[in-house]
């Protein structure tokens, strides 16, 4: 049986002092891949040359040519699911799935998971070495309720600030050397630099748990 992690950011009131749970604001990392693959089968371009547009519509940059400005005015607009449609039911609608979400990584990695929190994979060092299966004291009231929603179906809880994830080794690797090591590149080279967009480094922090 498979073992998904389920993955939330918290950032820190600056009034209350308090770990908020952040909404839907996130490039959520699968719903992304499905855009770009439809658009390398529709539209004829490469896989980078999709991830390329698909950053520019997130981001709201200029297009360079007429195949991206008629990807990013018209192709995704016109063809994106409701927010509120899930992946594959956009699928089955003929639809592109809406990509932002409340969880900024949904992959599995095995060699991921275990630098995060030593499950699957003790083959690679953990980011904070015997931090294993506790929530932070201060987390979120929402996240503590959905930890206790998950019940034993969940296991492995932990967390880790920004400021943890950018002073790791892996953080300063490169994309080829993250995967020569079995670590998919997306969370370190594209989520985390996209966590820095929200605040301070130490102010910012992902929770996360498992299930099988």
């Amino acid at each position: 049986m498979g073992c998904d992690i389920h993955m939330w950011v918290e950032k820190k009131n600056p009034v209350t002092h308090n770990w908020d749970k952040m909404g839907k604001v996130f490039f959520e990392s699968y719903g992304a891949s499905l855009i770009v693959k439809n658009l390398v089968e529709v539209m004829g371009i490469t896989e980078d040359e999709g991830w390329s547009i698909l950053q520019k519509w997130r981001d709201g940059e200029e297009p360079s040519n007429k195949t991206e400005e008629y990807i990013i005015g018209k192709y995704i607009p016109n063809n994106m699911a409701d927010e509120h449609l899930h992946w594959y039911e956009a699928s089955e609608k003929g639809l592109l799935p809406y990509p932002y979400s409340d969880q900024p990584y949904s992959g599995r990695c095995y060699r991921l998971f275990g630098a995060l929190a030593g499950v699957r994979d003790t083959s690679v060092d953990m980011i904070v070495p015997g931090r294993w299966d506790e929530l932070p004291d201060d987390v979120s009231v929402e996240l503590e309720s959905m930890s206790a929603d998950f019940g034993m179906d969940a296991h492995s809880h932990s967390y880790l600030t920004l400021r943890e994830l950018m002073d790791s080794k892996y953080y300063k690797m490169s994309v080829l050397a993250l995967q020569s090591i079995g670590i998919d590149p997306y969370f370190f080279k594209t989520m985390v630099p996209d966590l820095q967009k929200f605040g301070n480094p130490d102010d910012i922090r992902i929770v996360f748990w498992f299930d099988n």
